[in-house]
Protein backbone atom coordinates (compact mmCIF):
# COMPACT_ATOMS: atom_id res chain seq x y z
CA UNK A 1 0.00 0.00 0.00
CA UNK A 2 1.41 3.84 -0.65
CA UNK A 3 2.07 6.28 1.25
CA UNK A 4 1.66 9.83 0.66
CA UNK A 5 3.16 12.03 2.87
CA UNK A 6 1.81 15.86 2.98
CA UNK A 7 4.33 18.37 3.51
CA UNK A 8 4.07 21.42 5.88
CA UNK A 9 4.39 24.67 4.67
CA UNK A 10 4.59 28.19 6.10
CA UNK A 11 1.88 30.70 5.04
CA UNK A 12 -0.26 33.10 7.12
CA UNK A 13 -3.68 31.71 8.58
CA UNK A 14 -5.84 30.02 5.66
CA UNK A 15 -4.64 31.74 2.28
CA UNK A 16 -6.86 32.58 -0.37
CA UNK A 17 -6.45 30.04 -3.61
CA UNK A 18 -4.39 32.15 -5.84
CA UNK A 19 -1.98 31.84 -2.73
CA UNK A 20 -2.18 28.31 -2.23
CA UNK A 21 -1.51 27.63 -6.24
CA UNK A 22 1.74 29.49 -6.32
CA UNK A 23 2.98 27.80 -3.16
CA UNK A 24 1.96 24.36 -4.84
CA UNK A 25 3.48 24.60 -7.89
CA UNK A 26 7.12 24.45 -6.39
CA UNK A 27 6.12 21.30 -4.97
CA UNK A 28 6.27 17.34 -6.06
CA UNK A 29 3.01 16.10 -8.64
CA UNK A 30 2.13 12.61 -7.96
CA UNK A 31 0.55 11.40 -10.83
CA UNK A 32 -3.15 10.03 -10.78
CA UNK A 33 -2.73 7.39 -13.78
CA UNK A 34 -3.47 4.02 -11.99
CA UNK A 35 -6.31 3.04 -14.30
CA UNK A 36 -8.23 0.01 -12.65
CA UNK A 37 -10.77 -0.33 -15.95
CA UNK A 38 -8.81 -0.62 -18.69
CA UNK A 39 -11.84 -0.95 -20.36
CA UNK A 40 -12.26 2.42 -20.60
CA UNK A 41 -9.93 4.12 -23.22
CA UNK A 42 -8.93 7.51 -22.77
CA UNK A 43 -6.14 9.92 -23.15
CA UNK A 44 -6.53 11.93 -20.06
CA UNK A 45 -3.28 13.00 -18.37
CA UNK A 46 -3.93 13.69 -14.55
CA UNK A 47 -1.25 15.07 -11.75
CA UNK A 48 -2.03 16.30 -7.80
CA UNK A 49 0.01 18.24 -5.68
CA UNK A 50 -0.70 18.65 -1.85
CA UNK A 51 0.57 20.09 1.25
CA UNK A 52 -0.86 21.84 4.04
CA UNK A 53 -0.17 24.56 6.49
CA UNK A 54 -1.39 23.69 9.73
CA UNK A 55 -5.23 25.42 9.44
CA UNK A 56 -5.75 24.43 5.85
CA UNK A 57 -4.80 21.35 3.00
CA UNK A 58 -4.25 22.39 0.02
CA UNK A 59 -4.93 20.71 -2.87
CA UNK A 60 -3.80 21.18 -6.92
CA UNK A 61 -5.24 18.99 -9.39
CA UNK A 62 -3.82 19.58 -13.20
CA UNK A 63 -5.10 17.87 -15.94
CA UNK A 64 -5.22 17.19 -19.82
CA UNK A 65 -7.98 16.19 -21.72
CA UNK A 66 -9.70 15.87 -24.82
CA UNK A 67 -12.72 16.89 -23.74
CA UNK A 68 -14.37 19.33 -21.04
CA UNK A 69 -17.74 18.81 -19.67
CA UNK A 70 -19.39 21.30 -16.80
CA UNK A 71 -23.27 20.64 -16.29
CA UNK A 72 -23.65 20.11 -12.64
CA UNK A 73 -24.36 22.52 -9.71
CA UNK A 74 -23.49 22.65 -6.09
CA UNK A 75 -24.04 18.92 -5.20
CA UNK A 76 -25.01 17.71 -8.23
CA UNK A 77 -24.43 14.55 -10.37
CA UNK A 78 -20.29 16.18 -10.38
CA UNK A 79 -18.64 13.11 -10.81
CA UNK A 80 -20.26 12.97 -15.01
CA UNK A 81 -18.51 16.08 -15.69
CA UNK A 82 -14.75 16.87 -15.86
CA UNK A 83 -14.19 16.04 -12.14
CA UNK A 84 -11.56 15.33 -9.65
CA UNK A 85 -12.21 14.00 -6.44
CA UNK A 86 -10.33 13.12 -2.47
CA UNK A 87 -11.95 10.77 -0.54
CA UNK A 88 -10.51 10.45 3.06
CA UNK A 89 -10.72 8.83 6.42
CA UNK A 90 -9.23 10.29 9.22
CA UNK A 91 -7.73 8.48 12.03
CA UNK A 92 -9.58 5.34 13.05
CA UNK A 93 -12.70 6.58 11.20
CA UNK A 94 -14.75 3.97 9.79
CA UNK A 95 -16.60 6.84 7.81
CA UNK A 96 -15.35 9.15 5.42
CA UNK A 97 -15.62 12.64 3.81
CA UNK A 98 -15.73 12.76 -0.08
CA UNK A 99 -14.98 16.07 -1.84
CA UNK A 100 -16.07 16.38 -5.44
CA UNK A 101 -15.16 19.08 -7.73
CA UNK A 102 -15.22 19.67 -11.65
CA UNK A 103 -13.37 21.45 -13.93
CA UNK A 104 -15.35 25.10 -12.83
CA UNK A 105 -15.27 24.59 -9.04
CA UNK A 106 -18.74 23.48 -8.21
CA UNK A 107 -18.90 20.87 -5.79
CA UNK A 108 -20.08 17.68 -4.04
CA UNK A 109 -19.36 16.97 -0.01
CA UNK A 110 -20.51 14.56 2.27
CA UNK A 111 -19.44 12.00 4.90
CA UNK A 112 -20.75 8.32 5.83
CA UNK A 113 -20.03 4.76 5.58
CA UNK A 114 -20.21 4.00 2.45
CA UNK A 115 -21.71 4.71 -0.78
CA UNK A 116 -25.28 4.96 0.50
CA UNK A 117 -24.65 5.93 3.94
CA UNK A 118 -24.22 9.54 2.84
CA UNK A 119 -25.04 12.65 4.37
CA UNK A 120 -23.89 15.99 2.63
CA UNK A 121 -21.74 18.53 4.78
CA UNK A 122 -23.95 21.19 6.07
CA UNK A 123 -23.70 24.14 3.33
CA UNK A 124 -21.80 26.63 5.81
CA UNK A 125 -19.08 24.13 6.10
CA UNK A 126 -18.95 23.65 2.63
CA UNK A 127 -19.02 27.14 1.64
CA UNK A 128 -15.68 27.27 3.98
CA UNK A 129 -14.02 25.23 0.87
CA UNK A 130 -12.43 28.16 -1.59
CA UNK A 131 -10.81 27.07 -5.07
CA UNK A 132 -9.59 28.79 -7.93
CA UNK A 133 -9.95 27.15 -11.34
CA UNK A 134 -8.01 27.64 -14.83
CA UNK A 135 -8.69 26.71 -18.35
CA UNK A 136 -6.47 26.82 -21.31
CA UNK A 137 -7.81 25.37 -24.66
CA UNK A 138 -5.83 24.43 -28.21
CA UNK A 139 -6.06 22.13 -31.02
CA UNK A 140 -3.68 19.45 -32.19
CA UNK A 141 -4.23 17.85 -35.69
CA UNK A 142 -7.56 18.98 -35.27
CA UNK A 143 -8.52 17.71 -32.34
CA UNK A 144 -9.52 20.07 -29.31
CA UNK A 145 -7.03 19.72 -26.26
CA UNK A 146 -7.98 21.37 -22.56
CA UNK A 147 -5.59 22.01 -19.87
CA UNK A 148 -6.65 22.71 -16.77
CA UNK A 149 -6.12 22.69 -13.19
CA UNK A 150 -8.40 23.43 -9.36
CA UNK A 151 -6.71 24.67 -6.55
CA UNK A 152 -8.64 23.76 -3.35
CA UNK A 153 -8.18 25.16 0.20
CA UNK A 154 -9.53 22.74 2.74
CA UNK A 155 -9.78 24.43 6.76
CA UNK A 156 -9.97 21.61 8.84
CA UNK A 157 -13.21 22.81 9.95
CA UNK A 158 -14.35 21.63 6.83
CA UNK A 159 -13.90 17.83 8.38
CA UNK A 160 -16.53 19.01 11.15
CA UNK A 161 -17.23 15.51 12.70
CA UNK A 162 -13.65 15.65 13.89
CA UNK A 163 -13.24 18.74 15.59
CA UNK A 164 -10.00 18.94 13.85
CA UNK A 165 -7.93 22.18 14.72
CA UNK A 166 -4.48 21.22 12.97
CA UNK A 167 -3.47 18.62 10.43
CA UNK A 168 -0.21 18.84 12.04
CA UNK A 169 -1.86 16.24 14.61
CA UNK A 170 -3.80 14.24 11.83
CA UNK A 171 -3.33 11.05 10.10
CA UNK A 172 -5.83 9.40 7.48
CA UNK A 173 -6.35 7.00 5.06
CA UNK A 174 -7.69 7.95 1.64
CA UNK A 175 -7.74 8.10 -2.49
CA UNK A 176 -7.59 10.30 -5.36
CA UNK A 177 -9.47 10.52 -8.14
CA UNK A 178 -10.50 11.90 -11.68
CA UNK A 179 -13.38 10.79 -13.73
CA UNK A 180 -16.22 11.94 -16.29
CA UNK A 181 -18.73 9.86 -16.24
CA UNK A 182 -21.13 11.27 -19.13
CA UNK A 183 -18.45 12.28 -21.27
CA UNK A 184 -17.29 11.10 -24.75
CA UNK A 185 -14.71 9.17 -23.81
CA UNK A 186 -15.56 7.77 -20.07
CA UNK A 187 -12.55 7.34 -17.45
CA UNK A 188 -11.77 6.33 -13.84
CA UNK A 189 -8.82 7.14 -13.04
CA UNK A 190 -7.10 6.71 -9.19
CA UNK A 191 -4.31 7.28 -7.15
CA UNK A 192 -4.12 4.10 -5.29
CA UNK A 193 -5.38 0.74 -7.25
CA UNK A 194 -8.98 -0.09 -6.30
CA UNK A 195 -9.91 -3.48 -6.31
CA UNK A 196 -13.15 -3.90 -7.93
CA UNK A 197 -14.49 -5.57 -11.39
CA UNK A 198 -16.42 -2.05 -11.50
CA UNK A 199 -15.56 1.17 -11.01
CA UNK A 200 -16.17 2.04 -7.97
CA UNK A 201 -14.51 5.11 -5.74
CA UNK A 202 -16.45 4.40 -2.61
CA UNK A 203 -13.72 1.52 -1.80
CA UNK A 204 -12.94 2.47 1.33
CA UNK A 205 -10.99 -1.21 1.84
CA UNK A 206 -8.57 0.70 -0.83
CA UNK A 207 -7.55 3.58 1.12
CA UNK A 208 -3.67 4.27 1.03
CA UNK A 209 -2.08 5.86 4.28
CA UNK A 210 -1.55 9.89 4.43
CA UNK A 211 0.86 11.34 6.48
CA UNK A 212 1.32 14.93 7.32
CA UNK A 213 4.45 15.96 8.25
Amino acid sequence: MQLLEVPFISLPDIPGPTTAAAALDGLLVTPLNVNPWPQYEHSVQAGFSIAHCGSALLLKFRIKENYMLAAASANGDIHKDSCVEFFVALGDDENYYNLEFNCIGWHKTGYGFNREKRAPLPAAVAAQISTATSITATSAAGRPQFAWDITLVIPAAVFCYHNLTSFHTAHARGNFYKCGDDMPAPHFLTWNKVQSPIPDFHRKEDFAGIRFQ
